[in-house]
């Protein structure tokens, strides 16, 4: 049995980090419900990379789930969804804040019907403060956050993260607050409300530059691939790309010395401790670059390796593609998708032993699953001809 199975998720998320909450939930057998709007459908699914005229995006983020199509802007949409949470456990959103309230779909309406019913609200900036008004996406939320000020190299501009940190993370923050939500519901068979930022999300993973100015009133902002408390810890250029390495502290300078055949440094009072290394970082790292760009990235890892000093090449794409470790870890899995057909898929991080997560299908064309979700909530053939004729709903077919 799967560990979520016989849980049921009304989904009204749309774009990434409400969908990326959601796949959690999805992956690990609860049944998702994606809301959609009828005709128009989730705007990822316009979003590139395509195939066969189908967004790989949205596929990507959206297997194991089902799709109904509706309008839930009418008297019927309503109804129909409050039909739904009666009988559900959790309500999933990511709209502007108050949208579904306006629709009386909110969370005090659907308690009324469902007084157990967990309502999680995932949002730019939360429920309240000044900005709970605004809408955000990822390089929005990387600016505000302070991430985009500590990335980057010191010479150079503010950088976004590559990866939409703002969404998967605000996204997995969400997955887990429902689990212990859910947790809480049954111990208790009281529902709650849960309201996650990606604001408040991205803030509280800067540790070291909040801790910096908490404590020492010390403003701190960004310096490359190097670290603030640590050195050697950084970025090398080598002969065929570049590689990382270095230490978590003062065990294994020497070590490291001699791995870049240069013992004489091990003595130098200039860099006999981590915080003389930190103070002449300056120094230290133009002469070890030196020994970094004689080599490749294959005889630094066995050199690095050998010490038993933490190293990595920095992988490009294609070559993580191909990587022992992720193919030996299953991280990426044969899909075949309705939309873009048979792909390369990701595959969820988290391994457990008893209840794993499990690819049953792909994302859902649009309004694929309407029919087969009314009926699982009562609603006869007669209805759900009558509702597609009012195009209260839609189907795919």
């Amino acid at each position: 049995m799967k560990i979520l199975e016989g849980v049921t998720v009304i989904d009204f998320t749309q774009a990434y980090s409400g969908p990326f909450c959601t796949l959690q939930l999805a992956d690990f057998g609860a049944r998702v419900i994606k809301i959609e709007r009828r005709g128009v459908g989730d705007q990822s699914r316009e979003w590139t990379p395509f195939r066969n005229g189908h967004s790989g995006y949205y596929a990507a983020i959206n297997r194991n789930k089902e799709s109904l199509a509706i309008d839930i802007a009418t008297p019927q949409g309503v109804e129909i969804i409050k039909r739904m949470v009666k009988d559900a456990d959790i309500v999933v959103e990511n709209f502007k804040v108050g949208t579904l309230d306006k629709m009386g779909l909110g969370y005090e309406d659907l308690k009324q019907v469902n007084p157990e019913i967990i309502f999680a609200s995932i949002s730019g900036f939360g429920q309240n403060g000044p900005l709970k008004d605004l809408a955000a996406y990822d390089n929005v939320v990387q600016s505000m956050s302070g991430v985009m000020e500590m990335t980057g190299f010191s010479d150079g501009v503010p950088t976004r993260v590559g990866p939409a940190i703002g969404d998967n993370f605000t996204g997995l923050m969400m997955s887990l607050a429902i689990v212990m939500a859910y947790y809480h519901k049954l111990n208790t068979g009281k529902g709650q409300r849960l309201d996650v930022a990606m604001m408040d999300t991205i803030f509280s993973i800067l540790e070291s530059p909040i801790l910096f100015q908490t404590l020492l009133h010390q403003e701190e902002t960004r310096r490359g691939n190097s670290d603030v408390t640590l050195v050697p810890y950084d970025v090398y250029p080598c002969k065929d790309g570049y590689f990382s390495a270095g230490l978590a502290g003062e065990s294994g300078w020497d070590r490291f010395c001699n791995c870049i055949e240069m013992p004489e440094l091990i003595e130098d009072e200039r860099f006999v401790n981590n915080d003389c290394r930190c103070r002449n970082y300056d120094i230290l790292t133009p002469i070890m670059t030196e020994f970094f760009k004689k080599k490749t990235k294959k005889e630094l890892a066995e050199i690095f390796t050998a010490a038993g000093i933490p190293n990595a090449p920095v992988h490009t794409i294609p070559e993580l593609m191909v990587h022992p470790q992720i193919h030996a870890r299953n991280m990426l899995v044969e899909l075949e998708d309705p939309g873009v057909g048979r792909y390369q898929a990701i595959n969820n991080p988290m391994k457990m032993d008893l209840t794993p997560a499990e690819m049953a299908f792909g994302a859902p064309l649009l309004g694929q699953d309407t029919e087969k979700v009314m009926k699982s909530f009562g609603y006869t053939t007669e209805e759900i001809q009558s509702l597609i004729q009012q195009e209260v709903i839609a189907t795919n077919s």
